[in-house]
């Protein structure tokens, strides 16, 4: 009977670790940056969650982030060259590198605003009568919008047939992101009259001493939005204070204040993922609608858990460039099937990474994994119906489309018009 060496006994290994003991323990137990932020920002909190029976009956506090206004009326930043819209991509590319974000004028156009307004507000009435409507704080939000109409599907992919500026706007993120970003998530977040305004945040909560972003966040109002409607708060450059405080190890002093993003409607707002934003107030009786499209490197884990959540009949229509974005194609070695997605010698990664076929296959209930086997295997274990096999099968012979379009290399062609 073997003895284990009591350098592996749990006890000895916890007298062995004490907190002054451990590696790396200031860095993964900081609570920099918003220890130091909140502290010398008084004007900044995190507003407490809200209890079903206290939304709408929130106490507003003057001087608080969230009273203010846009940047064109704003004192300390109205004599500043704030992001405008524009088509230019030089002049995002400033906006974005100085400001943290960009506004991309006309990305949608007046049909498309129509389109993606119209179904946004058919899917939230149908939530609240079906009882599964995702109510907040702000009001209402529609998750997991890729399963919800034809137009979100295309969204994804900013496909030109429902976003006129999704070429441009695919450059800049593939410049922030490098090539082969992914989605994390699409939702359509609701403002609604009497809402509690959202804690200052950034989307990118870790690694925020990166030099360039790890995601980024494309907000298209689908309404216009401005200090009255609950445009999105946002602190321009913070992406840049903070990350440098984290880099050289010193606490956030004092930020500048928040403003109020003003953008009409078909906008597509481009941001930095260490930009401190956060949902306004929308003081108004319409309901403020902005799509919020999360996008980040192939590596990250995703908001959205597209493998388990989008529907079959998504899957069986999607375009390589959809299926790449919601994580169906495995990149770099990351998020293989079984280990398919290393690239198998003789295949193009595209093709050896493609895995949306095992999905399918589980939804039917016929998703064979490769278990147990040996020299003594019998000839039923040996060739059973093995999924894998079939999908490396398939690859091998062309059967998988490349995820064409990421990035500035090109579009793919898109199935059918965006409608719902």
């Amino acid at each position: 009977m073997s003895t284990v060496p009591q350098e592996f006994d749990p006890s000895f290994i916890a007298q062995q670790s004490s907190p002054d003991r451990q590696i790396y323990r200031a860095e993964t137990r900081s609570k920099e940056p918003m220890a130091s932020l909140l502290a010398n920002n008084p004007e900044i909190y995190f507003v407490p969650p809200q209890r079903r029976s206290e939304w709408g009956n929130w106490e507003f506090k003057p001087g608080s982030y969230y009273d203010t206004t846009i940047g064109s009326k704003h004192a300390f930043w109205r004599d500043l060259d704030l992001p405008q819209p524009s088509k230019d991509i030089d002049r995002l590319r400033n906006d974005l590198l100085r400001w943290g974000y960009c506004k991309v004028e006309d990305a949608l156009s007046a049909d498309q605003i129509k389109i993606m307004r119209q179904r946004v507000l058919e899917q939230a009435e149908g939530e609240r009568l079906a009882g599964i409507a995702q109510r907040t704080p702000s009001g209402q939000n529609i998750n997991c919008c890729v399963n919800k109409g034809r137009c979100f599907e295309l969204f994804v992919e900013q496909h030109p047939d429902i976003a006129q500026g999704g070429p441009l706007v695919e450059q800049l993120v593939t410049e922030a992101l490098g090539p082969g970003w992914i989605c994390t998530s699409l939702i359509a977040a609701i403002s609604l009259e009497g809402g509690v305004p959202q804690a200052l945040h950034q989307d990118q909560g870790n690694a925020l001493d990166s030099r360039s972003p790890m995601s980024v966040n494309i907000l298209t109002p689908i309404t216009d939005v401005d200090e009255t409607t609950g445009g999105t708060l946002v602190i321009p450059g913070s992406h840049r204070v903070l990350s440098d405080a984290v880099r050289e190890g010193k606490p956030v002093g004092k930020l500048p204040p928040a403003i109020n993003l003003d953008a009409k409607a078909g906008t597509m707002v481009i941001t930095d993922g260490r930009l401190l934003h956060g949902t306004g107030i929308n003081h108004t009786d319409k309901p403020r609608i902005v799509m919020l499209n999360g996008m980040q490197k192939p590596w990250m884990r995703q908001q959205e858990n597209w493998m388990l959540s989008v529907r079959p009949e998504v899957l069986l229509r999607a375009s390589a460039k959809l299926l790449h974005r919601m994580g169906y194609q495995a990149t770099t070695g990351t998020q293989t099937n079984e280990g398919h997605g290393f690239g198998a010698q003789g295949m193009p990664d595209e093709a050896a990474g493609a895995l949306v076929d095992f999905r399918l296959a589980s939804d039917e209930g016929d998703y064979h994994r490769v278990g147990e086997l040996s020299a003594d295997s019998g000839a039923d274990e040996l060739n059973a119906p093995f999924t894998l096999r079939d999908v490396v099968g398939k690859a091998r012979t062309g059967g998988v489309s490349a995820p064409v379009g990421i990035g500035r290399e090109g579009l793919v062609s898109g199935q059918g018009k965006a409608k719902d």
